[in-house]
């Protein structure tokens, strides 16, 4: 008994189902890891403390506070000396989203102290009740 012949032709298509999904596992990826590392390229350095004491967790705005005068808000940056009433408002629009936010300032250990000043002022008087100021622990 013969066998039927076979039609052998060849497959000319490729799959790209496996080229996708490593397409997508790269995207997802860049998106989780671009926010460290545009926070990470702000040079700040933090004051140091003998304790590690953690906040309590709650909705936290970061600012950033640089050594010049330069804050970061959201990936904005703000010149304190020109821009200040711009900082209050994008302040007091982001504080609408949430109901108890707190701010934390990462303040460079050689900013002047007016700039840390007039951030606070600018957060309490916005409404914000809870004010954590960053630093780094000793070790």
């Amino acid at each position: 008994m013969r066998r039927p012949q076979r039609n052998t032709k060849l497959i000319s298509d490729i799959n790209i189902a496996p080229f996708t999904d490593v397409v997508l596992v790269l995207l997802i990826v860049f998106i989780v890891t671009t926010p460290l590392i545009y926070r990470s390229s702000i040079k700040i350095a933090l004051p140091q403390v003998s304790s590690n004491q953690q906040p309590v967790e709650s909705k936290d705005i970061n600012v950033s506070i640089t050594s010049n005068g330069e804050v970061y808000l959201e990936n904005q940056k703000y010149n304190l000396k020109f821009d200040l009433d711009v900082f209050k408002f994008k302040l007091k629009s982001i504080i609408k989203a949430y109901r108890d936010p707190s701010i934390i300032i990462n303040g460079d250990r050689n900013v002047k102290y007016d700039y840390v000043v007039q951030v606070i002022d600018a957060a309490s008087k916005s409404g914000i009740k809870h004010l954590i100021l960053a630093t780094e622990f000793k070790r």
